[in-house]
């Protein structure tokens, strides 16, 4: 089955137009764009394939043997974990997981992406966010590293990445064509023996070769990132800036933000399980979720727990009312764990704050409403899906957000992160959702032909061969490597008698 749309995101390239839009959506190697005047624009960082010659045996030196067909596969292209747009509409980060990748583009007013640069980072990036007017990035790393990178490169900056990428390119680790069990002379043995030491030896470590800056470190895994500006408390006086990072190991930390990020303002500490998601509120509240069965409302200024929401129940009550799916509980409702995988902040008809908030592999999206300085936070409503939601976006139609769009696994059975769906059971890979003015949302048809559009063309490219899949016909027990973007929020949970 071809891979979903991991990652979905909206902007408006055209300031002279607001009401055309466009839509973005990432599926393994390749993110299309879809206009919603019509359109279709697909980049892909699929590389070319190589070949290897067979090398022919001197056969004065040695007897014939059996001859062995010697092939290099083609490398897998790498595959699309994040998208971020800057808020003027005018540029895209993407990050691709296997190579480490920050790559920009620019977006044309007909939504074909323009690569701008790639910039690899030392550790695999796992969140990104613009701050300074969308003229610098954060970028978190799985190595608890947090870095400042210009989004566009200088022109001396541009030239030393070029030449990075081809040392990069030329310098790929050597691997022998040749085995124990094909090499017969005592002099090409001796040659495989150096040809694999030379291999096993450690690479010396380069500092990056464009501009950074690192700010700040953890000693955990990194798991999500935000910014924020407050208006300073005098007069005139400058915005003061924070930077937001959650890690495996429950914490949540708020830094100062450049150039003071080695300033640690506090933490806020409340979580038993690791953190995977942070949310500012519309209203400046922070609200976090993870592994844990609620989530937390912050005073973040204070480090302080406003309310705790619980999310393990309205998951649990959902499963209850649909016992068709994989996941609902047979036996102990005690045993159910809940891993968030999003929380967005979402415009609300009433005067307080509202999110949405999804879980891993639970086909549902709970709309929650947000006070927690009064504690009266509650469920809204739940809106089922077609599948488990990989990823949603919102867009903006007039003065508030009218509709969201949500990525929907169309490959594995509802409620399930492992259990693949029937063929006869495939629905469109993404669904739309419109505010109603009694402050709930409603499935909407009104743009079903940009998104039907954009499944189309991924559709066509699967039918083609050109898009990856998530199980190999040919190796069905060996786990995608875009597994762990579609479904990597669980394993952060760490295991009873297991090595933090």
């Amino acid at each position: 089955m071809a891979i979903p749309f991991q990652c979905v995101r909206v902007c408006r390239p055209d300031p002279h137009d607001q009401s055309s839009w466009l839509l973005l959506a990432a599926s393994g190697p390749r993110i299309y764009s879809s206009h919603s005047s019509g359109g279709t624009s697909v980049w892909s960082s699929q590389k070319s394939s190589e070949s290897a010659e067979p090398v022919q045996a001197d056969e004065s030196q040695e007897p014939p043997g059996k001859k062995v067909k010697l092939s290099k596969q083609a490398e897998e292209p790498p595959n699309v974990s994040k998208l971020l747009v800057t808020s003027n509409s005018q540029h895209l980060v993407a990050v691709t997981a296997e190579d480490k990748c920050l790559r920009v583009f620019r977006l044309d007013l007909t939504g074909r992406l323009e690569p701008l640069s790639q910039r690899s980072m030392p550790k695999r990036p796992c969140a990104v966010t613009m701050i300074e007017n969308d003229a610098t990035i954060l970028c978190a790393d799985k190595f608890g590293d947090v870095y400042a990178l210009p989004l566009l490169p200088s022109p001396t900056d541009a030239d030393d990445i070029a030449v990075a990428a081809q040392e990069k390119e030329t310098s790929a680790s050597f691997v022998p064509t040749a085995t124990p069990l094909t090499v017969h002379s005592g002099r090409n043995r001796k040659a495989l023996e150096d040809q694999l030491k030379q291999k096993l030896q450690p690479k010396t470590k380069e500092p990056l070769k464009f501009k950074h800056d690192l700010l700040l470190g953890h000693v955990s895994m990194l798991t999500e990132i935000l910014y924020a500006e407050v208006e300073g408390e005098k007069t005139g006086a400058k915005p003061r800036t924070y930077i937001f990072t959650a890690d495996r190991d429950e914490h949540i930390r708020i830094s100062r933000g450049p150039p003071q990020s080695h300033i640690i303002e506090g933490f806020c500490q409340g979580h038993r399980e690791f953190v995977s998601k942070l949310c500012l509120s519309r209203s400046g509240d922070l609200i976090s979720g993870g592994g844990d069965d609620d989530l937390i409302v912050w005073d973040w200024l204070s480090c302080r727990v406003l309310e705790r929401i619980s999310i393990k129940q309205p998951v649990l009550d959902f499963l209850k009312a649909h016992p068709q799916h994989a996941g609902s509980p047979q036996e102990s409702e005690g045993d159910l764990r809940v891993a968030v995988s999003g929380i967005w902040a979402a415009p609300s008809t009433f005067s307080r704050d509202s999110v949405l908030v999804t879980c891993e592999g639970v086909p549902a999206l709970f709309h929650f409403i947000i006070d927690g300085r009064k504690k009266v936070s509650s469920l809204q409503q739940t809106l089922p899906l077609t599948g488990n939601p990989l990823d949603l976006t919102l867009l903006e139609s007039g003065p508030i957000t009218e509709f969201i769009v949500v990525s929907i696994d169309q490959t594995r059975a509802p409620g399930s992160a492992t259990m693949l769906r029937q063929k006869d059971d495939v629905p469109s890979r993404m669904q739309a959702f419109s505010l109603g003015s009694s402050g709930g949302w409603n499935l909407t048809s009104m743009l079903d032909v940009t998104l039907e559009r954009l499944n189309s063309q991924a559709q066509a490219d699967a039918l083609l061969g050109r898009e990856a899949e998530v199980v190999n016909p040919e190796t069905p027990g060996k786990q995608s490597p875009v597994q762990d973007i579609l479904y990597g929020i669980e394993n952060l949970r760490k295991r009873a008698g297991a090595e933090d």
